[in-house]
């Protein structure tokens, strides 16, 4: 499981050299996050190639993840003030990754329709428009601090990256259960991600957890004489 991390460790430093547009700077605080966005980052192409959206070939982590570190460059005016710069690279990274999958799906419909199809649209011009970079702001209708106990990171005693299970999650719970429970992102900082309010975003992390809870159990070897645990909220 990964490494809590507060939103507010260094936060004054990686801000101050996005305020003084100190690129140099900026990498060196990112460089401590990149193998999680990497570990991410290879996660959901596999999910992306398991639901057929994605071929093998078409995007590697490396690749993934220097195109969201780009518009993270590009867009650092727009931080959402309560989010921690590993969160808000995780972020960028589901928003980056997502506007790379739909810009593939185009492509291929357009190339399936057409010989003479044009290239794949440039990135400014569809998932990626400045619309797509508007962080809403989930505390509209609940405070950072309203985040209730039994939303607390679940320890599911398995890497939630290592099993079949999650990756046969739908996809937006899917997110919401890897950023939560396994990245230990805030609830807050998931909703700002997914762009919804805190109180959908819990509904989705609890479905995703029934299911996954459904889908472990199913997936074990029927024995009468040892029932299968069910997950407990870690006590930290």
């Amino acid at each position: 499981m990964a490494q809590t991390h507060s939103p507010t460790n260094g936060q004054t430093d990686w801000r101050s050299a996005l305020h003084d547009g100190d690129e140099d700077a900026f990498r060196q605080h990112v460089e401590a996050h990149m193998q999680t966005l990497l570990k991410a980052a290879r996660h959901d192409l596999t999910y992306y190639v398991r639901q057929g959206d994605l071929h093998r070939d078409d995007f590697t982590p490396e690749e993934v993840v220097g195109e969201a570190l780009l518009q993270a460059w590009q867009r650092r005016d727009r931080v959402p003030e309560k989010m921690g710069l590993r969160a808000w690279l995780m972020s960028t990274l589901y928003r980056s990754l997502r506007g790379l999958v739909r810009r593939q799906k185009q492509y291929r419909h357009e190339k399936a329709i057409s010989l003479d199809a044009p290239l794949p649209p440039d990135p400014e011009t569809f998932d990626t428009q400045e619309w797509f970079w508007d962080w809403y702001q989930p505390d509209e209708y609940l405070t950072w601090e309203d985040v209730t106990p039994s939303q607390e990171p679940v320890d599911f005693e398995i890497s939630l990256l290592d099993t079949e299970e999650t990756l046969a999650l739908e996809p937006e719970s899917r997110h919401v259960l890897v950023m939560h429970d396994e990245f230990e992102m805030a609830l807050p900082e998931v909703a700002f991600a997914m762009g919804r309010a805190v109180n959908e975003t819990a509904e989705l992390l609890e479905q995703a957890r029934a299911s996954l809870r459904e889908r472990l159990v199913t997936s074990q070897p029927k024995d009468p004489a040892t029932p299968a645990p069910l997950p407990s909220p870690r006590k930290d």
